[in-house]
């Protein structure tokens, strides 16, 4: 039996595949590790739908262009709900959100400005975002980046960056803090087991679906074959020097950063903004803090974050905007001056992936996260 007509309707089947998965994770009810296997998948899937209706619009109809745009709000508007949601949780009291009947006479004024500020700025950083759809932008960022203003692709993909970019920040702006590390989010993730949970499953399945969905955005099956989708990903088998380069370079940003983070903690609180409390942070990494839980979150963020940000993005729009990205997507988990920190660190992995290839700055983010995390799970301040 022939293959062909499978690649001919490749975007149409993977849209199909992608939807049922998306479907079946948040309607299905499916629960243990085949549920959490799907669940890991929500976080790529609708990202492979819209690149998958790009490609539609520009093969089959052009009908498929504003369907596409559509489903791109779609995500902007999830986007911005979920970071709402998590702000909300995190500055809101527990007995208030969840009483039956919301007593009037004992709204306290000022958190209902909070909240009304949280959700104004959520909707400002979604608003603000769909400037990448203005063509006069595109053309003067494309003066300074690889991407071509013209290109429906491309054009979504910036959209989607810029809201990935602006949004995260608003309830760390808001609030003064990372809603993950809060009081409100702690105590939940705490009653649910969340915490304490088993996180090697979960890390596996988030870099198989995140490597999966790199792949086909990409444009694996669909535009290009498996080894040019490789080599448009920077995925290569390291050489012993490459492989000695990014060791080498993971303990030298381990050291570095020893002393970085001290300076910038100390510069943030000079100026009066909260720093990033350490030992919420312990508390949230607690169901990685084993030897297999560590090993399979540096291998997940290591690989996961440098195929989708440094691989697919850095070389359409340059070091800087994945850089923006990378360190906006910790929002939700570091005060400013862990995220000054994690952007530091990936335009350190930027140029590595720039000089050399995505394998390396990929092994170089994953042994500084293992180095990182042993430290943690050894209970050294280094």
């Amino acid at each position: 039996m022939s293959l062909e007509p499978c690649r001919r309707h490749a975007p149409e089947l993977l849209i199909i595949f992608f939807g049922l998965l998306t479907l079946i994770a948040a309607f299905g009810g499916v629960g243990g590790e085949v549920g959490s296997f799907l669940a890991a998948a929500l976080d790529v899937s609708v990202f492979v739908i819209l690149a998958m209706l790009v490609y539609l619009a520009r093969i089959r109809h052009p009908a498929f262009r504003w369907i596409a745009v559509l489903w791109l709000l779609l995500i902007i508007g999830g986007f911005a709900l979920a970071a709402a949601g998590f702000g909300i949780l995190a500055i809101v009291p527990a007995d208030v959100l969840e009483a039956d009947e919301p007593d009037i006479d004992a709204v306290d004024l000022g958190l209902a400005a909070e909240v009304a500020l949280l959700l104004l700025g959520v909707l400002a950083a979604g608003s603000v975002s769909l400037v990448g759809l203005s063509r006069r932008f595109r053309v003067w960022l494309a003066g300074y980046l690889p991407f071509d203003p013209d290109s429906l692709l491309h054009t979504v993909a910036l959209v989607v960056i810029l809201a990935m970019i602006l949004i995260p920040p608003v309830p760390l702006l808001v609030s003064g803090g990372p809603p993950f590390l809060s009081q409100p989010i702690l105590d939940l993730l705490f009653e649910s087991g969340d915490l304490l949970a088993e996180s090697v499953t979960l890390n596996a399945y988030t870099l198989f679906w995140t490597l999966i969905g790199s792949f086909f955005i990409a444009g694996a099956c669909v535009r290009r074959t498996i080894p040019e989708t490789l080599d448009r990903l920077g995925l290569v088998r390291p050489t012993g020097r490459e492989i000695l380069l990014a060791i080498g370079a993971a303990i030298l940003l381990v050291v570095a950063f020893h002393f970085i983070d001290p300076a910038l903690a100390a510069l943030v609180g000079w100026l009066g903004i909260p720093v990033t409390d350490e030992e919420a942070v312990n508390l949230l990494f607690a169901g990685t803090l084993t030897l297999p839980g560590i090993i399979a979150a540096s291998i997940a963020a290591g690989f996961g974050e440098e195929v989708s940000i440094r691989g697919l993005l850095q070389p359409r729009f340059g070091i800087l905007i994945p850089a923006l990205l990378f360190a906006s997507l910790h929002a939700f988990q570091y005060s400013w001056d862990g995220l000054i920190s994690v952007f530091m660190a990936g335009i350190a992995f930027a140029y590595i992936r720039q000089y050399a290839n995505t394998t390396t700055s990929a092994i170089t983010h994953t042994v500084y996260d293992l180095v990182l995390f042993a430290l943690m799970m050894l209970g050294i301040s280094f």
